[in-house]
């Protein structure tokens, strides 16, 4: 029943459904990410009388806990395809939302109190960033990686284009939706779409590797005479777990990936507060993810189109850099030249991360464990991203501004750049 579109009959045109489809899961995916949760944020902690800190641990306490389901999911992802395990984190993604629509009334049904209110939105924090931000997005970007070769970097650039004007506009939808119904009917709507709609989409066009239709990557048929383009970082060996693990490598290039994540869940979460310490409006907040978006497309466009003919750690050098000023910048938005040096560097951080993230895990490992070790990759990702909210909403307690977290993940920017220097392809130790 799922092949009832089949590969097979257009294996050029459907490596590139592969990569529309992909797209349109990761999207799927921005209510369990920050950058959608944080349209509720405030009225959050409207509803259920909790401190920011209070939120923040919550949040952080959920995507923890997320994180560490996830090398799991990898693995069942290589085991059950890339339908299978889309369809569940769809229903699962939808569902968590629903409970957390009603988190308030689960929270005064078990009398409420801020503790059990944080247990409650704990809850629901842990599946939506499981299923959301951690199943789907694997899911999504691994099918996609499994039938690109070659032509890998441009495929992932195009799915990472369209997830970022996809993400980029999902707060203002999000906060639409909570204008004209509540945050709690927005919830159920966005989690009726996700647990109802994306998995009929998942069924019908999520699919094994093109190997088991016949065909090879780059939408290239086994029955018909062409010559495969030949990647320029060829495979000689697929690593598994274990011996993943053991590589530098692996923690270097999922750890840049995941001080990002931890940055820019940190900032998207307080958006509307740390534009607020530096005299700008939740307007100016809400509307910042759209220059930045921009910014990032621009920039994937360009890195995506070099990455097949160049080493990954070219593109996290500039990514550490940026990171870097990046986060000075966000010291001194009300400065016009700082606020633009930070839609810029963010933009430029935001482009380059999907393609590290997705393009080093095949290129160095190979493609026979690849949903096990993505899973390890994501819960590294995930869990420092659980660190975000809680690191700046505590240089705001602590010193009545974000700096401080500001400047401490400056330092680990410079720590990654540092690292990179010192990493190597594993492949290239079993080089003919």
């Amino acid at each position: 029943m799922s092949d009832i579109i089949s590969p097979n009959k257009w294996p050029f045109f459907y490596g590139w459904m592969i990569l529309l489809v992909g797209a349109i899961g990761v999207l799927a995916t921005s209510p369990g990410q920050t950058i959608g949760v944080s349209a509720f944020t405030d009225h959050l902690l409207d509803a259920l009388k909790l401190s920011r800190d209070q939120l923040s641990l919550s949040y952080m306490g959920g995507t923890m806990l997320s994180a560490l389901m996830l090398t799991k999911a990898g693995i069942f992802f290589d085991r059950f395809g890339a339908m299978r395990t889309a369809v569940l984190a769809s229903v699962g993604l939808g569902l968590a939302l629903i409970y957390l629509s009603q988190a308030d009334h689960v929270s005064g049904f078990f009398g409420g109190g801020a503790f059990v209110t944080m247990a409650c939105i704990l809850a629901g924090f842990i599946f939506i960033r499981f299923f959301g931000q951690g199943v789907l997005t694997l899911a999504s970007r691994t099918m996609v990686v499994k039938w690109f070769d070659a032509k890998r970097g441009l495929a992932i650039g195009v799915l990472s284009m369209v997830t970022a004007f996809g993400f980029s506009i999902a707060p203002k939808i999000f906060d639409q939706l909570i204008s004209a119904h509540g945050w709690s009917k927005a919830w159920i709507v966005i989690g009726g779409c996700c647990g109802l709609v994306f998995p009929i989409i998942a069924y019908i066009f999520y699919k094994k590797g093109p190997e088991s239709y016949g065909l090879l990557p780059d939408g290239i048929s086994k029955d018909k005479e062409v010559e495969p383009k030949k990647s320029r970082f060829p495979v000689y060996k697929d690593y598994n777990l274990s011996e993943a693990r053991r590589s530098f490598s692996l923690w270097i290039f999922a750890g840049l990936p995941a001080l990002y994540g931890m940055v820019i869940t940190g900032v998207t979460f307080h958006i509307v507060s740390i534009f607020g310490e530096n005299g700008l409006s939740k307007e100016v907040a809400i509307d910042v993810f759209q220059p930045i978006a921009f910014a990032a497309v621009s920039c994937t466009l360009v890195a995506s189109l070099v990455s097949d003919y160049v080493r990954l750690k070219y593109l996290a050098y500039i990514f550490s850099v940026a990171g870097i000023l990046a986060m000075y910048s966000l010291t001194a938005l009300g400065d016009d030249i700082f606020y633009w040096l930070m839609i810029a560097c963010f933009g430029i951080c935001s482009g380059i991360h999907p393609l590290i993230i997705t393009l080093f895990l095949p290129r160095f490992f190979g493609k026979k464990y690849l949903g096990a070790i993505t899973g390890q990759a994501m819960m590294i990702v995930v869990f420092a991203s659980s660190l975000g909210p809680i690191i700046f909403s505590q240089s705001l307690s602590l010193t009545g501004d974000y700096n401080l977290a500001s400047y401490i993940c400056a330092g680990l920017f410079l720590f990654f750049l540092i690292g990179t220097i010192f990493t190597t392809n594993p492949q290239l130790k079993h080089k003919p």
